[in-house]
């Protein structure tokens, strides 16, 4: 079985969740003081040992990824207490692994519920090329999240937020690594933390590397006009805007209508459009925004208002701005795919001819 015959397999996951946002969940200490019931119904993206939390049958994550080899490579010890934890929990999800890892997950028998993807990096990809699961996808893998935000991006995904992903790790000092000071929510009785991962100097060049692989899909998620927040309690990681996690479900309110339409959204895009056929684009533009932000955190949303704003963004020959909003249409309202991969063409080529995009 080649490669190309088993990550083909993820063609059905390419933009899954066009447009609504999702959950990146790691494995730090902060779940522990996270009200992770709140994620119930959510799309949501679990990592490594997470069904081994005391509400991961609640949260039920329909995604779950491992990344580390030390998982087929030492499975008693890593994979198979992560893999009993999933069982017991009884949630039906996806586990996306390394092609790596395929002489060992092919010869277990993963059950019903969990549905086994592959996914393969390649070195000669980075964050300008599309991230696509069923080719190979940038080789930015020294941390798991990592992974789960280019699959994040992949299933269209947009707001994007991540938790339990504290980063501490990263910032501790030499003696607190050789005495193997890793912190997660789990305890010892999960994975024993009397192991030593590689040498001080090795370990800080890894970190490195994290903190690059993290800034490259910064600029990805730029690029495509994908918004990633960090809801983490408290931590290290900052590459990203920090949101506090629980005014994500305080803000959620419900829909204007019964029927779940944001009408709110829609009178705004409306007024918009006829703003700009008068020709007072500035004032669309604000209209735009403001229909744009209602639509944040709502399951249902009105579509079509970032390829609205990539027109009104022309119009004012702020091209490099509407090229993202028409990428961020293109990848998460599918309906529309046809008129936004035409604008994103017009849009290069007039950026081009202005001097304002090469």
């Amino acid at each position: 079985m080649t490669f190309e015959n088993i990550l083909r397999k993820n063609k059905g996951l390419r933009n899954a969740h066009a447009g609504k946002r999702c959950f990146i969940i790691g494995n730090g200490p902060s779940l522990n003081v996270q009200d992770l019931t709140l994620l119930e119904n959510e799309i949501s993206i679990a990592v490594n040992l997470f069904f081994s939390h005391p509400k991961a049958n609640k949260v039920a994550p329909p995604y779950w990824v491992m990344a580390d080899p030390l998982y087929w490579e030492n499975p008693d010890v890593w994979f198979y207490p992560a893999f009993n934890a999933a069982i017991k929990a009884e949630c039906c999800t996806k586990l996306l692994v390394p092609t790596g890892g395929i002489p060992f997950f092919l010869s277990i028998n993963t059950g019903p519920l969990i549905d086994l993807h592959f996914f393969k990096f390649d070195a000669t990809k980075d964050h300008t090329s599309i991230i696509d699961f069923t080719q190979g996808i940038p080789p930015y893998g020294q941390n798991v999240v990592i992974v789960c935000l280019m699959l994040a991006f992949y299933l269209g995904c947009n707001p994007i937020y991540f938790i339990g992903c504290d980063y501490d790790f990263a910032r501790m000092s030499k003696e607190e690594y050789l005495k193997n000071k890793f912190n997660h929510f789990y305890g010892e009785d999960i994975v024993p933390t009397d192991h030593q991962y590689m040498a001080w100097e090795q370990w800080k060049r890894c970190i490195a590397r994290m903190d690059y692989e993290y800034e490259q899909l910064n600029k990805y998620a730029a690029m495509w006009g994908f918004n990633v927040f960090n809801a983490t309690k408290g931590g290290f990681l900052e590459t990203f805007p920090r949101v506090v996690y629980e005014d994500l479900f305080a803000l959620n309110m419900p829909p204007y209508t019964t029927a779940g339409e944001n009408q709110g959204a829609r009178f705004l895009g409306e007024r918009a459009i006829q703003l700009m056929n008068s020709g007072d684009n500035q004032a669309a533009l604000v209209l735009i925004d403001e229909a744009l932000r209602t639509n944040i955190n709502r399951q249902i949303r009105a579509e079509g208002l970032e390829y609205l704003k990539a027109l009104c963004l022309a119009r004012l020959n702020r091209f490099s701005e509407a090229l993202i909003c028409a990428r961020q249409d293109f990848s998460c309202n599918p309906s529309n795919r046809d008129k936004s991969d035409v604008l994103i063409r017009q849009l290069l080529q007039e950026g081009v001819n202005c001097g304002l995009l090469k």
